[in-house]
């Protein structure tokens, strides 16, 4: 069913020639990175969600990062960069924040199947394109890029 449903969004947007925002985060923990799996979606991916309508690029980032992992911000985070994203066809717009200092508790979300930490050296094999290139440039192995 939720497959369904982002399926049929993504064509509505990419119709209508709409813009969207979206935040994510890479959330480390030492030498570690959490990553999630979707239940729409294979493989591990950054953390984040759309910007509603009303909100900043980091009131959305907080929001998402509560209902779908637990995550309080303890600090602001800092911004590794700003996307631009046409992969659907559409003009998508993605913030990517760090967050480094946080406190975690056990939530249960109908969007994430599983919540899990990695080490930066040994990300899973399945793990999405543009969640790799963003570790990468965060760990200063690939130039820091405008395109998701």
């Amino acid at each position: 069913m939720m497959k369904l449903f982002w399926k049929i969004r993504n064509i509505f947007l990419s119709l209508f020639s709409l813009k969207t925002v979206g935040a994510r985060a890479l959330v480390l923990q030492k030498d570690h990175i959490l990553l999630v799996k979707h239940t729409y979606l294979a493989g591990w991916y950054t953390i984040g969600g759309g910007v509603d309508a009303g909100e900043s690029g980091l009131q959305a980032l907080i929001r998402e990062l509560k209902e779908e992992v637990g995550v309080i911000l303890q600090e602001s985070p800092s911004i590794l960069g700003f996307y631009h994203n046409r992969y659907e066809k559409r003009d998508d717009y993605v913030i990517v924040y760090v967050c480094k200092k946080f406190e975690k508790e056990e939530v249960t979300s109908k969007e994430i199947s599983e919540a899990r930490w990695f080490p930066l050296n040994a990300l899973p094999p399945d793990i999405s394109p543009s969640t790799k290139r963003r570790i990468e440039e965060y760990l200063g192995l690939r130039s820091l890029s405008d395109v998701w």
